[in-house]
């Protein structure tokens, strides 16, 4: 028999100083799985590495089938989409879920290459590939934090944007009110200063658990940076609610925290804004509920107001300056 061909018709070759062992030993050497098959898929060798992702050990594969790494997470029709392209092509490469013998199901980057014969007969399929789960699982956090505040898992400025900008499609859709409230921490700095930014980080993820405890499934808490966080109270029922809801908020920040042993008291001092009445778009409401805050700030802190409460002030001062 002639030396076998791959599928583009290129023969597998040595240099005469290559030894047949010293291919096996870099086969053996190779951290990424490699199992060969005969053309009807019977599993002929595999390689080190393949046991070590799969679990199953050379002994128990040899004179099988691929079949027992099959996790039942792809259709009849993906595998019937790669073994077209492996009969019509000579390849196929993707990503799919396998199961090891111990039952776990993890993600595999997966390459198959037909190998001919000098008459163009399949007569071998090589098989590569690696565990990705690693890699995926960065993918996932790195997707996750482009939407979330990497210490207390909360929404982020972007995520948050995007929830207000459905909850006003929303309330104009059905003609309900919207609350928008701002709310930075007191004393949060002093905390950092004299415990250390990871006692402050520590803090921020305790404030964010007492923070969601006081608000409804429906709403969104989120984190907008430093010590700034952002409520979205859809369908709420008028400005009394609203502020109901903060009040809760802010009087469970008031209650002790405890790190490391040590008593931290804090506090939150917040400004709203509702809609319709404060704003008719994101940007609006926003600016109406750090101006309700700034003054909350002005007088002593640790209070809550919205728009409505200092919107007639503001327009006084707006008549005498003009």
């Amino acid at each position: 028999m002639t030396a076998p061909q791959a599928a583009s018709g290129c023969a597998f070759a040595m240099s005469p100083g290559l030894r047949a062992d010293l291919v096996m030993k870099a086969l053996d050497a190779t951290s990424y799985a490699v199992m060969i098959t005969d053309a009807q898929a019977t599993i002929l060798a595999v390689n080190p590495a393949f046991s070590r992702v799969t679990g199953w050990s050379t002994e128990e594969v040899i004179g099988r089938t691929p079949r027992i790494l099959s996790s039942g997470r792809q259709d009849a029709d993906f595998y019937e989409e790669m073994w077209h392209a492996l009969h019509e092509t000579g390849h196929w490469h993707g990503e799919l879920w396998n199961r090891r013998k111990s039952g776990d199901i993890y993600p595999e980057h997966l390459v198959i290459d037909a190998v001919r014969d000098s008459g163009g007969e399949i007569e071998f399929f090589v098989a590569v590939f690696s565990d990705i789960a690693e890699r995926k699982e960065r993918e996932r956090r790195l997707s996750y934090l482009a939407y979330h505040d990497e210490i207390t898992d909360l929404p982020n400025r972007a995520l948050f944007m995007d929830r207000l900008s459905h909850g006003l499609a929303l309330a104009r859709r059905r003609g309900t009110p919207l609350a928008v409230v701002l709310l930075d921490l007191d004393g949060f700095k002093d905390v950092n200063d004299t415990f250390g930014h990871e006692a402050g980080d520590l803090l921020l993820r305790s404030v964010a658990q007492r923070m969601k405890s006081g608000l409804r499934d429906s709403d969104t808490l989120a984190r907008l940076g430093g010590d700034e966080f952002a409520i979205l109270l859809p369908a709420v029922g008028s400005a009394r609610d609203a502020r109901k809801v903060v009040m809760r908020v802010q009087a469970a920040l008031r209650r002790p925290f405890y790190l490391a042993g040590d008593e931290v008291c804090i506090g939150g001092s917040a400004g709203g804004a509702l809609y319709p009445a404060n704003g008719a778009d994101a940007e609006e409401l926003l600016r109406c509920a750090d101006l309700a805050m700034y003054e909350v700030k002005r007088r002593g802190k640790g209070d809550m107001l919205l728009y409505g409460d200092i919107a007639p002030r503001r327009a006084a001062q707006r008549a005498r300056a003009g």
